[in-house]
């Protein structure tokens, strides 16, 4: 906004008598009239414009939060550690995958394997598909799979029998057409007979050879 635009409200003879417009004396005559040219006549850019001084920038001393990080991380392992060798851990209990599914097991469970699964009854087999296992205080979690020297779950084939009956029932509307199907699936029973932690955690054991085939 400009001085003209409020000079308008000035009476005519207040304009002609002062002989200039552009006076200062009508100009503050004008503020008089209209206080809002006092409030807007601050908003222009000065010619000059003062230099910004820049603050100094000082260096701030980061603390190095990886020593105390170390230090919670060794004491927590060797918890589990001392857990796993004294054996105060509690009972043990592991995820394990099998046959597409995964099961969480304990010693002495029994479980369930859907489907046709090769062993047979009486054979002991140890379940190496392990994600993670833990005790009263701990738990390991695999990268999906835990070691297979670090964990073991071993379990016997108990029974391998059928399912119950299944009835599937087709029917479709005023055509005269209905089907029945029957269908059972095998089951293996398998009874967990331990689920235990061989090592400590922090250590990998030396092995010179390899027994058995290479996942």
């Amino acid at each position: 906004m400009s001085a003209a635009v409020f000079l308008r409200a000035l009476r005519p003879t207040q304009i002609a008598s002062s002989g200039l417009l552009g006076n200062r004396k009508i100009i503050g005559h004008a503020v008089g009239r209209a206080p809002l040219l006092s409030a807007v006549s601050g908003l222009r850019t000065p010619s000059f414009t003062p230099p910004v001084v820049q603050q100094s920038v000082k260096q701030e001393l980061v603390k190095d939060c990886k020593q105390e990080q170390d230090l919670f991380t060794d004491n927590v392992i060797s918890k589990v550690n001392n857990q796993i060798v004294k054996g105060s851990h509690g009972r043990l209990f592991a995820v394990v995958y099998i046959h597409g599914h995964q099961h969480l097991v304990t010693q002495e469970d029994l479980l369930i394997v859907q489907g046709v699964f090769p062993p047979s009854i009486g054979d002991v087999i140890r379940l190496e598909k392990v994600l993670c296992v833990g005790g009263q205080d701990f738990t390991l979690f695999g990268r999906p799979l835990l070691r297979k020297d670090l964990v073991n779950v071993e379990a016997t084939v108990v029974e391998k029998t059928l399912s119950h009956c299944r009835i599937y029932f087709y029917n479709r509307r005023r055509k005269n057409s209905r089907k029945t199907k029957f269908n059972r699936e095998t089951h293996t029973l398998l009874r967990i007979n331990r689920v235990e932690i061989m090592q400590k955690i922090d250590e990998v054991p030396e092995v010179e050879g390899v027994d058995g085939r290479i996942f």
